[in-house]
């Protein structure tokens, strides 16, 4: 399996989304603010890499 520009943009938004909620990447945020971006970041990132997989599986299936 070919790794896609989405995979790797995908893996960094949810490294990063963790890092976030963990309060190592901006520990003087308000915890709030971490949750909300680090899970957005968390779920933005899963669907750019299972988004185009699932996409082109239902295409195949249809074929």
């Amino acid at each position: 399996m070919n790794i896609q520009p989405l995979d790797v943009l995908g893996s960094i938004m949810f490294l990063v989304g963790v890092l976030l909620l963990t309060g190592m990447l901006t520990p003087t945020v308000v915890a709030s603010q971490r949750l909300e971006t680090g899970v957005t970041l968390m779920i933005l990132g899963t669907a750019a890499v299972a988004g185009p997989r699932a996409y082109r599986g239902a295409l195949d299936r249809t074929e």
